[in-house]
């Protein structure tokens, strides 16, 4: 049984911090852990050798893919420790790990220099920076849900959203200057270590927000009336399984046409329609960092109309631009001609992230609320981020048609409207216990 947690007043200044950090972090992970997509087609020769360039390709995404299979496990790892010893200490242990792994990623021996261990090291690394993500978005959105005062959940809830959108243009436009500065040699050499080096100023920034950071007055409560679930993952499975499939159903639907925009577009354009790195990922950033002003407003949006409207909206049109930003892409290589649509369909995900995150937050009771929403969002990553550049591929490879890619993003959306007709609204809704 649930009952509504009493909510009590967070200090306007520890709820500036607690924004900053959530938002800040998200970015700085997302930064870190999308790099390696990035650059995969660049660095895929120096640690899987291959006659073929694009076997070398899909050797790396398989490796990226193979982070995500570590996430649920990071996920019921982090999600019980943050319900059973509080949402700051997890935090604050997720982004030491990710900004540790990238740095040594920057660092490995390549093939010819080490020989098997180099892609071993490298899948080692992956998998741990995969543990760590398992726990920081999905810690992020439940700490600051449960900051942020009720009426305004939405809003406040959309910033880890926003700071995935951010990290993802860091990574863009770092990803474009240094192809800038860099010849092909220099960059397939040595180039592609400096953004994962990046990493180093990042990761101790955003350990000095997050040490200024307390629990949230809801975990609180739960410690003082002796609430806490020492089986928090046994307690999800056997009370809240629904929603955990709930979860993963919507995560699929919002990260499958995400990730199509703005991770595998740039892999497809670099390499199958040979542009240059530095013009698409210049793209790709400056088209996030427009777009995501629109986070905070579909986040109000939807503390006014509801989180399933706003979703609705984003599906929708997101099952109907997926094949056509594709055929576009398929048709041309001008870069103009593919802007506008491009921009349109990363406008989307603002709708769909900034409502369906919050939600996730809102669908468990604050004793397994870390749990249960690290246990669903992950199983969903796996699908959607983690195999689908993969599947993108394959789906080109087997098809010989270039915008095969399309009809994934149109099925992950339309995934998302049916998970909705079983979803409840809960903006209005207090959070319970």
């Amino acid at each position: 049984m649930t009952v509504p947690l009493k909510t009590t007043a967070v200090d306007p200044t520890m709820l500036r911090r607690a924004a900053v950090a959530s938002t800040v972090g998200s970015a700085v992970e997302f930064y870190e852990f999308t790099i390696y997509g990035f650059l995969a087609v660049v660095f895929a020769p120096q640690f899987f050798p291959a006659d073929d360039p694009t076997a070398s390709t899909l050797a790396a995404l398989a490796v990226f893919g193979g982070g995500y299979l570590a996430r649920p496990l990071g996920g019921i790892l982090f999600g019980a420790w943050g319900d059973r010893v509080g949402r700051r200490s997890v935090l604050m242990a997720t982004i030491f790990l990710m900004g540790g792994a990238s740095i040594a990623i920057g660092l490995l021996p390549t093939y010819a220099t080490a020989g098997l261990l180099a892609p071993a090291l490298l899948l080692v690394l992956r998998l741990v920076q995969g543990l760590s993500a398992g726990g920081e978005f999905t810690g992020a959105q439940t700490y600051i849900v449960e900051m942020a005062p009720s009426r305004r959940r939405g809003v406040y809830g959309s910033l880890p959203a926003l700071g995935i959108g951010l990290g993802f243009a860091v990574a863009a436009l770092v990803v474009a200057t240094t192809n800038a500065a860099l010849d092909s040699a220099q960059m397939s050499d040595w180039g592609w270590r400096l953004p994962f080096l990046l990493c180093l100023p990042m990761t101790v920034g955003c350990l000095f927000l997050r040490l200024r950071l307390e629990d949230s007055p809801e975990f609180a409560a739960i410690v003082a009336g002796a609430e806490v679930t020492r089986t928090p993952v046994r307690d999800v499975l056997r009370g809240h399984l629904p929603d955990v499939l709930r979860v993963a159903g919507l995560t699929i639907a919002v990260l499958g046409p995400g990730f199509l925009a703005k991770l595998y577009l740039g892999i497809h354009l670099v390499q199958i329609s040979d542009l240059d790195p530095v013009h698409v990922y210049t793209l790709l950033g400056v088209l996030l960092l427009v777009t995501a002003a629109l986070f905070p407003v579909m986040g109000q949006l939807s503390d006014r109309l509801g989180r399933r409207p706003i979703a609705r909206a984003g599906f929708a049109a997101s099952a109907l631009l997926s094949l056509p930003l594709f055929l576009v892409v398929d048709a041309t290589t001008n870069l103009w001609l593919i802007a506008p649509i491009l921009l349109l369909f990363t406008a989307i995900e603002p709708f769909v992230s900034a409502s369906v995150y919050t939600t996730f937050a809102e669908l468990f009771p604050g004793r397994t609320r870390y749990t249960g929403t690290s246990l669903g969002f992950n199983l969903g990553t796996i699908v959607a981020a983690g195999f689908g550049p993969y599947v993108c591929g394959q789906l080109i490879t087997a098809t010989g048609w270039h915008a095969a890619p399309g009809l994934w993003g149109t099925a992950c959306a339309v995934l998302g409207l049916l998970v909705l007709t079983r979803t409840r609204e809960t903006s209005r809704a207090a959070l319970a216990r």
